[in-house]
């Protein structure tokens, strides 16, 4: 050891605070270190820059002594000094700061396609973090992971995919991936108002069922791109060409029920709709005026899973009041058809008890009629929706495939990281 460690009062105060129960250093991880040097201390412990400087290199002194020479290497590395640069600057910047140095970490687990970490995590959800930190630093100790490889972020994910979706000591003989789904859905069914869970009710049981492979929804969707496909020329305006307009009247005339039918984009709403959708995930790209297939829209086109997906997130909506009122709506139709009227009185109570205008003044009935009119607007374009007749005291239900949808957009809500509390 060096002579740092005759700093007693600084080594008392370290392992007060990250191992109060006594414990030896040797049971933190490198997360924990990390998690320390990069917020705790400059957020937590109002040190001035060379009391946390000092901090560093005790802590440093500390973990070598134990044998801990990758957690001692995270005290002393640039990585360290930078971020404690960076509080000093601003809390804003410390934070930033903070996120990019746990991202670029290789002990951090990484988003993968079964699951993003969510901002707030339940019993469950950090448990499953912790020991993945804990066993992806294993991982590197014992040379079953290289950092330095070219390969290394991908052989990461496929770690993490496979512990995640493997039966795990703690949970209950379940894979963590699905004891943090099951937490997720828990929490997000008991979420206030008393009204939202009151309207979700009757979709619960079927959201604890084991997810079934999806059916081919989101059909309109399909028909427009594989109409796009290789390449479409568009209008000088920058629409659709007429033959995929007529195309589109061809296949769905209640789109267009009256006259002769549509001459442009412009006149069928709906095609209009799926074009925007289509442009705002990426399904499809324009050069000049030639309009085709990304590459995510060629898989979209190959995989009715993915394509529900990015179907769910349409329907759902991009704000957290537009996901509220399709949530509700969801679960209300889910349960019975709805009149209109009905179906936004139900809504209003949530949307009014989760969120307010800017300026602080409340929800009006206008307002959950509007994001309705969405709701409405989109699950209908894309095949969601059936509808008695077009009067405004219309009953409204879910279809065939809109019942497999409207399961699916559940899951991305409840199953989905939380971002808030």
């Amino acid at each position: 050891m060096t002579a740092l460690v005759a700093d007693g009062a600084m080594a008392q105060r370290l392992l007060g605070w990250l191992v109060p129960d006594g414990d030896s250093l040797v049971t933190l991880s490198v997360a924990e270190v990390e998690r320390f040097c990069w917020y705790e201390l400059p957020r937590k412990w109002h040190a001035d820059t060379s009391e946390q400087r000092r901090a560093v290199a005790v802590l440093a002194d500390l973990l070598t002594g134990v044998g801990r020479v990758r957690a001692a290497a995270v005290c002393a590395s640039g990585t360290t000094s930078q971020v404690l640069a960076a509080w000093q600057r601003s809390e804003e910047a410390g934070f930033a700061a903070y996120r990019k140095a746990v991202a670029a970490s290789p002990t951090t687990p990484p988003d993968v396609p079964e699951l993003s970490w969510g901002q707030f995590m339940g019993v469950r959800e950090a448990q499953a973090r912790a020991n993945l930190e804990g066993r992806l630093e294993r991982a590197l100790d014992e040379g079953e992971l290289d950092p330095d490889a070219r390969t290394f972020p991908a052989a990461r994910r496929r770690f993490v995919q496979q512990w995640l979706t493997t039966e795990q000591p703690g949970f209950e003989g379940r894979a963590p991936l699905e004891a943090v789904r099951r937490e997720r859905r828990e929490l997000w069914a008991v979420a206030p108002p008393t009204e939202r869970r009151a309207l979700l009710a009757a979709v619960l049981p079927a959201l604890e069922e084991p997810a079934v492979a999806p059916v081919d929804t989101a059909e309109p969707l399909r028909w427009l791109l594989e109409q796009i496909g290789d390449g479409v020329t568009l209008t000088q305006a920058g629409y659709l060409p007429r033959e995929v307009v007529a195309a589109a009247f061809a296949r769905y005339p209640l789109w267009y029920p009256i006259g002769k039918g549509p001459r442009s984009e412009a006149d069928l709403f709906q095609l209009a709709d799926l074009h925007e959708l289509a442009r705002i995930h990426r399904l499809v790209t324009k050069r000049h005026r030639t309009l085709k297939l990304s590459p995510a829209g060629r898989a979209l086109l190959t995989d009715h899973q993915r394509r529900q997906y990015t179907a769910a997130l349409a329907w759902l909506g991009t704000t957290a009041a537009e996901r509220q009122v399709a949530e509700s709506a969801l679960g209300a139709l889910w349960a019975e058809p709805r009149l209109r009227e009905d179906l936004r009185d139900d809504v209003h109570p949530v949307l009014a008890a989760g969120f307010t205008h800017g300026d602080g003044s409340a929800m009006e009935v206008k307002d959950t009629e509007r994001l309705l009119w969405r709701f409405w607007h989109t699950g209908r374009e894309l095949g969601y929706l059936d509808e008695r007749d077009r009067s405004v005291d219309a009953s409204i239900s879910l279809s065939a495939t809109g019942r497999s949808a409207a399961l699916a957009a559940l899951r991305v809500l409840a199953e989905g990281p939380r971002d808030r509390v």
